[in-house]
């Protein structure tokens, strides 16, 4: 994964097949297979920048009916870590408002 600086300074990320991502907003429609806070390993990023996640064996059992996402925007999506909790600038801003600092 590569991250880049937004014009307004936020932190942009180029995902690349292997990472692992944390969906933060869930597909929408009426078929919707994948929601918000699930995540898994990057198998697949489109020329677009929209990324097919195994979701399988991360935040679905190994057994699950769907084991992936198909063609999710990145926008949807941030880096995680082993255990799926998000990683990154913003999430240790949020983290550090809980714990009272």
């Amino acid at each position: 994964m590569r991250t880049l600086a937004g014009q307004d300074g936020n932190p942009v990320y180029i995902f690349e097949t292997g990472d692992l991502v944390r969906l933060t907003r869930g597909e929408g429609g009426p078929l919707a297979t994948a929601h918000a806070g699930e995540w898994g390993r990057v198998t697949r990023v489109y020329s677009c920048g929209a990324l097919d996640i195994k979701f399988a064996g991360y935040g679905r059992a190994k057994d699950a009916d769907l084991t992936r996402g198909v063609a999710i925007p990145r926008g949807r999506v941030e880096p995680c870590d082993m255990q799926g909790m998000p990683i990154g600038r913003g999430f240790s801003a949020v983290w550090e408002t809980r714990r009272g600092r």
